[in-house]
């Protein structure tokens, strides 16, 4: 295959700037809400009245919702349309928003909360947004553009984090809701402006296939390599739940301050961008089933090599540069594998399906770490379980048939 030219690749380059920039924004402020369920926990219980352990339960249930709702966003949008998903998702992630300080209930909250919200981020969700990109950019270009969507979730959260608690420090719940709520609805342009009439008869010059879900289904159990991604991706979510839910807690008994910790993270959210967009270049020029297992892999000498090192300051921000370099970044290989396997118009409601498999996986972890923790006084066993499921998933990626 001769090599493009340099203007061909300038090309390609520039007719992928406008839907990664509108994907990256949706896709941006979604996340980033998600990942800041807890900056939010205290606030909501102190304007709903309802205690801290029930308003933690609806988070969990928001948890689940969110990974029970893509794959029935990504069905619906081959029934009726991604756009129709996109706008339907914007609606809702605003309606949670700005009625939350109206909630004085646990069951309020559940509504609002654990199903509104959660599920409009769910319809803005990474299968999604890609779903509606990939056939609008040069095929060439998806494995970069979806590490540039992937690291937008970092900058979501880096962001909004220190936004959302100066503003609930400044003005409540009340006010934190206003001020996100009210703006997050102008993403409903950018949502047309994605997906565009221009966009959709150019992704509809190509003949409809004719979509069976319940074919859909079995053709993607059928398919070992589909069974590969979804071991994989459940090993993520469990790998990413330690991080999330536990390693601030691990630092801290350790002997740092918060403020360490604190700062650990940021150091982790960047580092996290920075992996996903190297991660989608990679598949760009790799076969992306090696990306996946190599970055699987190197988990596996990461965790053991923290596990086995004395606890100083410089593991410990070690530890969050490559925790981050390799967390997010097996996005990229799996959502490119999905739509390898399986096409782009099936992308969004397969790779939510695959995204389940993780949060089953962060569930597990989540639980799992906590008893770790109450019944050996550390989170040794855990790290340990990581490390055996992170190298049964880089065997298991190794083998995926990867097409094209």
């Amino acid at each position: 295959m001769q090599p493009e030219s340099s203007s061909v690749k300038q090309s390609h380059a520039g007719s992928a700037i406008l839907p990664a920039l509108a994907a990256s924004l949706i896709y941006s402020i979604s996340s980033g809400l998600r990942a800041n369920y807890g900056v939010l926990l205290g606030p909501i219980s102190q304007s709903s009245g309802v205690d801290y352990a029930s308003v933690s339960f609806v988070l969990a249930i928001a948890q689940l919702v969110f990974g029970v709702a893509q794959p029935l966003f990504g069905l619906l949008a081959i029934k009726k349309s991604n756009a129709f998903v996109l706008r339907g998702g914007v609606v809702l992630m605003a309606a949670g928003l700005l009625s939350l300080p109206l909630c004085k209930s646990m069951w309020s909250l559940m509504l609002m909360l654990g199903l509104a919200l959660s599920s409009g981020t769910a319809a803005l969700s990474f299968g999604i947004v890609m779903g509606i990109i990939t056939p609008q950019i040069p095929r060439r270009v998806v494995p970069t553009v979806s590490g540039i969507v992937t690291a937008s979730s970092g900058a979501g959260s880096t962001v909004l984090s220190p936004l959302i608690q100066i503003l609930c420090a400044a003005a409540g719940l009340t006010g934190a809701a206003l001020f996100l709520g009210i703006p997050s609805l102008l993403l409903l342009p950018v949502s047309v402006l994605l997906c565009r009439p221009a966009a959709r008869a150019a992704a509809g010059s190509a003949p409809k296939e004719a979509v069976s879900i319940p074919g859909l289904l079995r053709e993607a159990e059928k398919s070992k390599d589909y069974r590969f991604l979804l071991a994989g991706f459940f090993t993520c979510g469990f790998h990413m739940a330690i991080i999330e839910t536990h390693l601030f807690t691990q630092i801290t008994g350790c002997g740092f301050s918060e403020q360490i910790a604190a700062y650990a993270f940021s150091v982790y959210g960047i580092s996290t961008m920075v992996g996903s967009v190297i991660s989608g270049a990679l598949c760009g020029r790799f076969y992306m089933k090696n990306v996946l297992g190599a970055l699987y892999a190197s988990r596996v000498g990461l965790v053991l090599l923290f596990l086995a090192l004395p606890k100083s300051l410089a593991v410990i921000y070690g530890f969050a540069v490559l925790l981050g370099l390799t967390g997010a970044a097996t996005v990229p290989p799996t959502s490119g594998l999905t739509e390898r396997l399986f096409g782009a118009a099936k992308l969004a409601m397969l790779f939510g399906v695959v995204f389940f498999s993780h949060q089953i996986g962060s569930f597990f972890s989540a639980w799992l770490g906590g008893i770790c923790l109450s019944v050996t006084g550390g989170y040794t066993i855990i790290w340990l379980a990581d490390a055996v499921f992170s190298a049964i998933a880089a065997v298991v990626s190794f083998l995926i048939k990867e097409k094209g």
